[in-house]
């Protein structure tokens, strides 16, 4: 209880201290008003003269050029001058916003992408016919090393299909991708097809070798006779000269 009251006693003895340490003393000095008025606008005179005349006559003579107000000035002069260049580019910014938006949109793969739900169908359809075409390669006698080739061609297209649909591209230009994999597709489903029948010709020559009857051997000049005839047939209908 005392310790309370001796921890009373002190901070009322205390609090005059403080109050006193939060007054405020102003003392006006015109020498150093009128240097910083000078300093800041350029107005007044610097007080007293013989002291700036003899220490200080270069700054005398410059301070009222060189003030705060001055350069503030020329600096407001120079962004006013840059409000058209800023509002032009705020505008081209503007609408470079609004165009990559729709790039962003157009060429943005998932859902985004018209093209490949049009060309999906068939696309998907010639692949699984070309893959169906690459497994009959063993069966109708290919080597392991022929089927290996064909199905590294299958992924390739599979692959490049898949780069196509993660890519960032136009819609126009994804579209021409996906026409160009499915002319390849085709074209490749026509050379493993191609192949297919050269194994079954070869399997069919092999399987008759034995019993095959000899070859007939071709007359030659019946062959130029009428290989002759048919040169002259086709230079009469093309407006060319008999004989």
């Amino acid at each position: 209880m005392k310790r309370l009251y001796y921890h009373v006693l002190l901070l009322a003895a205390m609090l005059p201290l403080s109050v006193m340490a939060q007054s405020v003393t102003y003392n006006h000095d015109e020498s150093v008003m009128n240097q910083f008025t000078i300093g800041e606008t350029g107005a007044g005179s610097f007080t007293p003269d013989w002291y700036y005349d003899v220490l200080h006559k270069n700054y005398r003579n410059g301070a009222m050029m060189t003030n705060k107000q001055f350069f503030r000035s020329q600096m407001n002069l120079t962004l006013y001058q840059e409000v058209p260049h800023a509002e032009a580019l705020d505008s081209a910014l503007t609408e470079r916003m609004r165009v990559e938006a729709k790039n962003i949109a157009d060429r943005t793969p998932g859902l985004t992408d018209i093209a490949w739900q049009v060309e999906r169908g068939k696309i998907e359809s010639k692949l699984s016919v070309l893959k169906g075409n690459i497994e009959r390669i063993t069966l109708e006698g290919g080597s392991a090393h022929s089927y290996t080739t064909w199905l590294e061609r299958y992924n390739a297209i599979n692959g490049g299909l898949q780069a196509v649909r993660d890519a960032y591209m136009p819609q126009g230009k994804r579209k021409e991708q996906y026409l160009a994999i499915y002319k390849d597709i085709l074209l490749k489903n026509t050379e493993v097809c191609e192949y297919i029948l050269y194994l079954r010709k070869l399997k069919e020559v092999k399987n008759n070798s034995g019993s095959a009857p000899a070859p007939h051997r071709a007359n030659i000049t019946t062959i130029c006779r009428s290989a002759h005839g048919r040169w002259k047939v086709a230079m009469a209908a093309g407006g060319g000269i008999g004989e």
